[in-house]
C-alpha cells in the first residue's frame, strides 16, 4: 500500500540507504525529491526538512537517512521539536558507513574505520528530545510503523535496522 502523499517531500541524507531509495521511491512531482547528489553534504538533510516543513506546511515531510548521517544532525530535531515541525524520519540502521565499508572491501579485502555501534537505538534519541519513534527490524513492521509516524504529528524516526553485508551494488570504481 503506498504511504507517500502526490505532494510529499522526500529528502535523502546518507549514501548507500539513499541510493536503494532512489531506485524505489519515486515522487509524483517536480521539486519533491532532494538530495545533495554523490558529491554532497552528509548530514544536510535535516536542515532540508526544516526548510520543506516551513516552505510546505501541509505536504508529507519524509526524511530518509543513514546511521552515519545522523551522526552530523540528529540534534536538530531539537529544532523540529521546538517548532512543532512534523517530519517523518525513516533511518537504514546498518551499524556501519556502509559507502564507505563496501567499496574498501571490494577494492582491498577488508574495511577500517568503517563500523557504527550496532543496532543503536536513534528513535531513543529523538524521543528524548521531545519527538517519537520505534526500532523496526522485521520488514513487515515498516508499513504500520509508517502509518504510525504519520499520524504522529511530532518528529517521528522509524529506525530500521538492516543488512551490514547487503550493499549498495556498484558497477564502477567511480570517474
Amino acid at each position: 500500500m503506498p504511504r507517500l502523499a502526490d505532494d510529499a517531500v522526500v529528502i535523502g541524507d546518507g549514501g548507500d540507504f539513499v541510493s536503494f531509495a532512489g531506485k524505489f521511491v519515486e515522487p509524483q512531482r517536480p521539486g519533491c525529491w532532494l538530495d545533495p547528489g554523490p558529491y554532497g553534504c552528509l548530514g544536510a538533510g535535516l536542515g532540508a526538512a526544516i526548510a520543506a516543513r516551513i516552505a510546505r506546511p501541509s505536504a508529507q515531510v519524509v526524511l530518509l537517512l543513514g546511521d552515519g548521517a545522523a551522526g552530523f544532525s540528529l540534534m536538530d530535531v531539537d529544532t523540529l521539536v521546538r517548532h512543532q515541525l512534523p517530519v517523518v524520519m525513516v533511518m537504514g540502521n546498518n551499524s556501519a558507513w556502509g559507502l564507505e565499508k563496501g567499496p574498501m572491501q571490494m577494492l582491498y579485502g577488508y574495511d577500517v574505520a568503517a563500523d557504527l555501534a550496532p543496532r543503536t537505538s536513534y528513535d531513543q534519541v529523538v524521543t528524548a528530545l521531545g519527538g517519537a519513534g520505534e526500532t523496526v527490524s522485521d520488514p513487515r513492521q515498516i508499513g504500520a510503523a509508517l502509518d504510525r509516524a504519520f499520524s504522529a504529528n511530532v518528529p517521528y524516526l522509524v529506525n530500521v535496522i538492516t543488512d551490514v553485508d547487503a550493499p549498495y551494488p556498484r558497477s564502477t570504481f567511480g570517474i
